[in-house]
């Protein structure tokens, strides 16, 4: 998801203005009744032509002051002091003095952003350790579940199931919509999301992506596999009994012609964990692949689905007009049942889900194999 908070003042101001002026044309083609393409050919030209009233405008929206980048100024200066104190604290022996400065910045400037907190909290644990190993091992294991991009705590974590139990799909996805302050902010983090939901896209990029994509449609979503190494890349409780677990393949070649031994062999293994975890066979478990030709040498252990190029992208397309249909409501106001319906519509029900974006595998035989390989000789 785009998080707009980290781009500078600038690239911010630089977005407002792109937001105001895509509204402009809007209102100006509703207005006057032109065509839309000449009103945004008009635009684009003002632009490149450097129009002394579009300069103007520019000038104008970009020396606007911003009271939150003053005050972001502001509170990084006394953060900073704060650092500066523990540090001096720890090394000169004084833990407690360190760690009191390290609570001030927890409590005072990172109420809201639990990222910043388990950051604050990893470095707290390692001024306890010269007070307490056990302490300091509790501390970890507070900031690894605030932030799991830290170390992981040598003990203490274990794993917690996902569990839709008010099963109520609609208010999450109005949750997450109400994040989005217009509808082009939303339009910008849908196509964000889906933009590294594609085959050539590095491994951590897509499994973030699918991630966010089932919270985006109303699911809970999680990536277990970053948390503890043995688990499905990604997995969707997508009702009260019913998930889906995905094992990834974003960085294999288009070209590749079958699903090797060892990715069966994994696949296996984290259908494994899953089984072990939730003791339910309501599930529907999906490889990402190019291919889905199997390896002679490979065999699942479980009914496995193949998601392929072509059924990715019709995902894709049907998530993007999906949210595409909120253009002319009020985020804050569209209704339940019409988000149902454009669910049905876009062919994101579970059922649909279930059925359109994943295909058999083909196994192949020994035989087949080995005279393809053969006849290249």
């Amino acid at each position: 998801m785009i998080q707009i908070i980290f781009f500078s003042e600038q690239t911010r101001k630089q977005i407002d203005i792109g937001i105001d002026v895509s509204n402009f044309a809007k209102e100006e083609d509703a207005n006057e009744r032109k065509d839309y393409q000449k009103v945004l050919n008009d635009l684009i030209n003002q632009c490149l032509s450097r129009d002394e009233g579009w300069k103007e405008f520019y000038k104008e929206k970009m020396e606007e002051p911003s009271d939150e980048a003053g005050k972001f100024q502001e509170n990084i200066l006394e953060i900073l002091e704060l650092e500066r104190k523990a540090e001096e604290g720890f090394y000169y022996n004084e833990p407690e003095n360190a760690i009191n400065h390290l609570r001030k910045i927890i409590d005072n400037y990172c109420k809201n952003d639990k990222t910043e907190q388990g950051w604050y909290l990893q470095i707290l644990a390692r001024y306890k350790y010269k007070i307490s190993k056990a302490d300091s091992n509790s501390i970890q294991k507070e900031a690894w579940k605030k932030n799991e991009g830290l170390l992981k705590p040598k003990e203490g974590i274990n794993y917690k199931k996902l569990s839709d139990i008010n099963d109520n799909r609609m208010k999450r996805i109005k949750d997450w919509i109400s994040k989005q302050k217009t509808y082009e902010e939303l339009m910008l983090t849908v196509n964000d999301i889906l933009g590294n939901l594609s085959f050539g896209i590095k491994a951590q990029k897509f499994e973030k992506a699918l991630q966010d994509l089932g919270s985006a449609i109303g699911f809970l979503s999680e990536r277990p596999e970053k948390k503890y190494k043995t688990s499905p890349d990604n997995l969707w409780c997508v009702s009260k009994d019913y998930y889906f677990i995905f094992e990834c393949k974003s960085e294999v070649e288009d070209l590749r012609s079958e699903i090797y031994k060892y990715e069966v062999d994994q696949m296996n293994d984290h259908c494994g964990w899953f089984d072990k975890e939730y003791e339910t066979d309501q599930v529907k478990r999906i490889l990402i692949m190019p291919t889905k030709n199997v390896s002679y040498q490979g065999n699942f252990t479980h009914y496995v689905k193949i998601m392929r190029k072509e059924k990715l992208k019709s995902l894709r397309d049907n998530v993007r007009d999906f949210f595409q249909e909120f253009k002319d409501y009020k985020l804050n106001e569209i209704s339940d049942s019409k988000i149902q319906e454009l669910i049905q519509v876009h062919k994101l029900d579970i059922d649909s889900l279930k059925r359109e974006y994943s295909e058999d595998y083909y196994q192949k035989k020994w035989m087949t194999q080995n005279l393809n390989y053969y006849s290249k000789i």
